[in-house]
């Protein structure tokens, strides 16, 4: 089947004429019955709209009856859409063009949006384990004594993303700020069949579950797009300090640079005011300003140019105690870099440090010092280099390693009142 990428999100029959779906397929709708790929898809009969929303397919009778596409059988639900654009079929069109109109534009429309936390911590709801088991009422209580009222969450699915709107975001309360971490990881895409994905499948998937969450986790202050794609297993290793664009995988990049486009349009054709923040850089931080500069400007590493750019409202960035300070340290190479600096520069964006902290081969001593200098830097940070927030990794240790302030069991470590002590040190 010829790949098609997906429609915007509140595109409607009539007055289109087709719909395309994240997985490729054309829908049509002749004499009120619907086609997928030229099929009829299951028994319609009488549809007199056609709605393509946040990642599904829709569909109103002339009974006004509302049903939606789902494995392959439609079941029956409601307008999805909110009660201001669901009026009519003209209101459809209108929401896609201005979905349209804005994800042409690099800035987000200024609005009156949630304040970012600036101080924020890692966790893992969809993981399980400790995360689940310690009621959500006890994390967020834990989160306030720290003074970090920012939380990142991991989503890998569409019931992840079901789990933190209707589970995570409630149980924690108005206290905590959860900003999404939602990795629409490209080899997922069911639609392939274990096929290597295409930078337009990538787009196409990620821009699915993207609109799908924007329509779920509205009102979130920042929501964040990909994980540490550059050291993903699928590239050839990072030459270098990474610091140039040709120190990476020229072959995946366009794959990486489709999922990370997809995911900043699919978000944006929904809240199309701007009011979440959107990160969009998956980055693994440290060094690799090759990966920003790549991708924000439409580079590949084999040097051509004019390739679709990756757009972002936020510049992220991990780091991580081996690394040193990031406003001085160096590379493998013998240079010497100040990361802060260079993206400060280069793109004139906020950044935030989504992952921070203590390797553990560091002693508690060790870790202690790091916290008591790392944190008050950040925030001098601020005023220098636009830096709006971190989030520290992570709350509870777990199976990928003792990372957590706390052990796996819940009790405090040592470093928990020096991450509180710091924390409450920030003017």
């Amino acid at each position: 089947m010829a790949k098609h990428p997906a429609s915007v999100s509140g595109t409607a029959i009539p007055p289109a004429t087709s719909i395309n779906d994240s997985s490729g397929a054309v829908w049509t709708v002749s004499n009120g019955v619907v086609y997928r790929a030229g099929k009829t898809a299951a028994f319609t009969m009488n549809v007199k709209l056609l709605l393509w929303y946040a990642g599904k397919v829709y569909q109103e009778n002339t009974d006004n009856n509302w049903w939606v596409w789902q494995n392959n059988v439609w079941n029956q639900t409601t307008d999805p859409r909110p009660a201001t654009t669901s009026s009519s079929a003209s209101s459809a069109t209108a929401t896609a063009s201005s979905s349209s109109a804005s994800a042409t534009s690099t800035s987000a429309a200024q609005t009156a949006s949630a304040a970012i936390p600036f101080a924020g911590i890692n966790e893992h709801y969809n993981y399980g384990g400790i995360y689940t088991s310690i009621p959500l009422a006890t994390q967020a209580a834990t989160l306030t004594d720290l003074g970090l009222t920012g939380n990142r969450q991991d989503i890998h699915s569409y019931s992840q993303i079901d789990a933190v709107a209707n589970t995570v975001i409630p149980g924690m309360g108005s206290k905590i700020s959860i900003m999404p971490m939602i990795d629409a990881y490209p080899w997922d895409d069911p639609s392939l069949n274990g096929a290597t994905p295409t930078e337009a499948s990538a787009y196409a998937y990620a821009y699915s579950m993207a609109a799908y969450a924007a329509t779920k986790l509205k009102g979130v202050a920042a929501v964040e797009f990909g994980n540490e794609y550059d050291l993903d297993g699928h590239n050839k290793p990072v030459a270098n300090d990474g610091a140039n664009v040709s120190d990476f995988d020229n072959s995946t990049w366009p794959i990486f640079r489709g999922a990370l486009r997809g995911s900043y349009d699919g978000w944006r054709s929904v809240d199309t005011t701007g009011a979440t923040k959107v990160i969009a850089t998956a980055s693994s931080g440290f060094l690799h300003l090759g990966w920003y500069k790549g991708m924000l400007t439409g580079t590949q590493p084999d040097g051509s140019t004019g390739h679709p750019v990756v757009k972002t409202d936020i510049i992220q960035l991990h780091w991580y105690s081996d690394g040193g300070d990031p406003e001085n340290t160096w590379g493998v190479t013998g240079t010497n870099y100040n990361v802060l600096k260079s993206l400060h520069d280069a793109y004139n964006l906020p950044i935030m440090f989504t992952e921070i902290g203590v390797n553990t081969d560091f002693s508690t001593a060790q870790a202690q010092t790091y916290i008591a200098k790392t944190i008050p830097e950040l925030y001098a940070a601020k005023a220098t280099y636009n830096v709006i927030g971190f989030n520290w990794y992570e709350l509870y240790d777990d199976p990928t390693g003792q990372y957590g302030i706390l052990t796996s069991s819940g009790a405090q470590k040592p470093i928990y009142a020096a991450i509180k002590q710091a924390v409450a040190g920030l003017k």
